[in-house]
């Protein structure tokens, strides 16, 4: 089995996302100061070529824009408000933000298989920053996972996202790109864990929000929880 993770880690769904609008450096710093182990946050390229941090691939959701992340500038981008007057941060400002005090669970979006420079440019800001071992990258695309994981080499710990929501192709829905990756560790949607356990892999479920279910998903040995209210779940992690 594949070792990440020595003891459990909770990581704040992009970041503590019931208190801030989601993926902005506020709802991170929420996650710092309050000393929760770690962020997932997602990554995209936008149309100038830098890597920014937001979910969707359009603005629709989350700021009423029409707008996609793909066809947009960031000095477009930073301009639009997506929600509570918040911006969409760069990369490398969340690691200036957290530096060396949290974990980062970085999801690379990718919609298709075609190399558009995202994997390598994550790579080169991950080391620019010196944050390789601060670093877990994950992705529910198996490509583009296989694609950072032949770039870096090894040392930073890739996971293969998965659930059965109908955005993920059927094929994906149980792990199967797991034969394709072979990542380091899986992250599993929490109503999955229990196949997920037969894997052999280190798991890392989301989304979990209920005391009840984290600190099930605990006891059966989960190493990673993902949640969207990361402080109401942390004293479950120092016993």
């Amino acid at each position: 089995m594949n070792r990440v993770f020595v003891k459990p880690l909770l990581f704040g769904h992009r970041g503590s996302s019931v208190d801030h609008p989601e993926n902005t450096l506020p709802s991170f710093a929420e996650c710092l100061e309050h000393h929760i182990d770690g962020i997932e946050l997602d990554v995209q390229r936008c149309r100038s070529g830098e890597l920014v941090v937001i979910h969707d691939y359009d603005l629709e959701r989350v700021a009423g824009h029409p707008g996609k992340v793909a066809e947009l500038s960031y000095q477009q981008l930073k301009k639009i408000d997506i929600g509570k007057g918040e911006h969409i941060p760069l990369l490398e400002d969340v690691f200036a933000l957290g530096g060396s005090a949290l974990y980062y669970d970085i999801e690379i979006k990718a919609p298709g298989t075609k190399d558009l420079g995202l994997e390598q440019l994550l790579l080169e800001q991950i080391r620019k920053s010196g944050m390789e071992s601060r670093c877990l990258v994950s992705s529910f695309n198996p490509i583009s996972l296989l694609r950072f994981k032949r770039r870096s080499k090894g040392p930073i710990p890739t996971g293969l996202i998965y659930g059965d929501e109908a955005g993920v192709p059927k094929i994906l829905r149980h792990g199967f790109g797991r034969h394709l990756t072979h990542p380091s560790y899986l992250k599993p949607s929490k109503d999955q864990i229990k196949e997920a356990q037969t894997f052999g892999y280190q798991l890392c479920a989301w989304t979990v929000d209920d005391r009840e279910d984290a600190a099930s998903l605990l006891a059966g040995g989960v190493m990673g929880i993902i949640s969207n209210n990361p402080k109401a779940l942390q004293d479950l992690f120092s016993v």
